[in-house]
């Protein structure tokens, strides 16, 4: 971290340890994950854009309204995953019932 990025965030020492609700969590999260997204998706080395240039492959401009729409979906899919894992479980334990059920006939 630089003197820079230290300093920015040295306001923010007193709340380290504040527990964060799930709902801004989640969403802090799909947000990152966005911007990691793009920051893998895109071409960094100016050198490799240029032969890309050259070579007429089709660059799509990176826009902050697709890094949001990309967290949205992304926080949709997380929230909807613990409605995914309780139905799994849900399923296993009736299939487990449903055997136990069949095997005392």
């Amino acid at each position: 971290m630089t003197m820079s990025e230290e300093f920015q965030f040295r306001g923010l020492e007193p709340l380290k340890d504040a527990p964060v609700a799930t709902g801004p969590a989640i969403a802090a999260v799909a947000l990152s994950l966005a911007i990691q997204y793009y920051n893998i998706a895109t071409v960094q080395d100016g050198t490799l854009y240029q032969q890309y240039k050259l070579e007429g492959r089709n660059l799509e401009s990176l826009h902050l309204d697709m890094v949001f729409e990309t967290a949205i979906k992304m926080e949709a899919h997380l929230l909807g995953a613990s409605d995914r894992v309780a139905k799994l479980v849900v399923d296993a334990i009736s299939r487990a019932v449903e055997e136990d059920g069949t095997e005392d006939e």
